[in-house]
């Protein structure tokens, strides 16, 4: 393990959590001191968040060696750390930490997500390339401003898209991440998404440019969505309510 280099050249560390840990606190210094070293060796460690050394369970004699101190006393302070439900240790004997256990499948599992988000953007920028005449034959129909509401309401969408509803909803749970990221450069509101537009009395193509430039400009966390079409249904709901108040 000592010519093993470290994994994560740093983590996150939660201060408060630490003073504020009723069970560390119960411990007495030399304990945290332990507990301290061990967190360090968990991300060093082969197995985030584990004690282990060379596929093995890292044992008293190594954690005693490895802080400097002898093996029962290195018992004594981890005995004291698992008593008061600082750490935990599994059925194989592995001494982990639950929190940084869960940081790990956490990143993993943003890490997956945002690959399949990744490749998920390019099959939805491959089929609106594919299917961008059957779109703008569609779009036409919205596309003068001048067209009185009952002829917007008219046209059957679903006869135009409807056989591609499979495909829309396939999109939308592609691009649905529950970390939440940032409005893709080809997006373009789903069927739903566009007849809600259409509902409030909106032409989408007007709207639509000033969605995106907006969205693509903004910066920090308000920049990132979960749902982009719930982003776009509430961007129609106030542009309606300012156009019915400019009138």
């Amino acid at each position: 393990m000592a010519n093993i280099s470290f994994k994560y050249n740093w983590g996150k560390f939660y201060w408060d959590a630490w003073l504020n840990d009723i069970n560390l606190q119960s411990c007495d210094l030399a304990a945290q001191g332990l507990w301290i070293n061990l967190i360090a060796m968990m991300h060093k460690s082969e197995q985030i968040g584990y004690l282990v050394i060379n596929g093995r369970p890292m044992t008293i004699f190594d954690m005693a060696k490895r802080v400097g101190i002898r093996k029962d006393r290195a018992e004594c302070l981890l005995q004291k750390l698992i008593d008061n439900d600082v750490c935990s240790m599994n059925k194989e004997g592995v001494v982990f930490c639950r929190r940084i256990v869960r940081e790990e499948k956490r990143r993993l599992f943003s890490s997956k997500k945002k690959s399949d988000n990744q490749i998920g953007d390019r099959e939805v920028s491959f089929d609106y390339r594919y299917k961008s005449q059957g779109e703008q034959d569609v779009i036409s129909k919205f596309s003068s401003c001048n067209n009185t509401k009952e002829n917007r309401h008219t046209i059957d969408i679903t006869r135009d898209i409807g056989t591609e509803d499979a495909q829309y909803k396939s999109n939308r749970e592609i691009k649905y991440d529950v970390m939440g990221k940032r409005l893709p450069k080809s997006w373009f509101p789903d069927r739903e998404a566009y007849t809600y537009a259409c509902q409030l009395d909106l032409c989408p193509e007007e709207i639509l440019e000033d969605f995106r430039d907006y969205w693509h400009a903004k910066v920090g966390r308000e920049a990132v969505k979960m749902d982009w079409e719930a982003a776009w249904r509430r961007w129609c709901r106030v542009a309606n309510q300012r156009r019915l108040k400019n009138r």
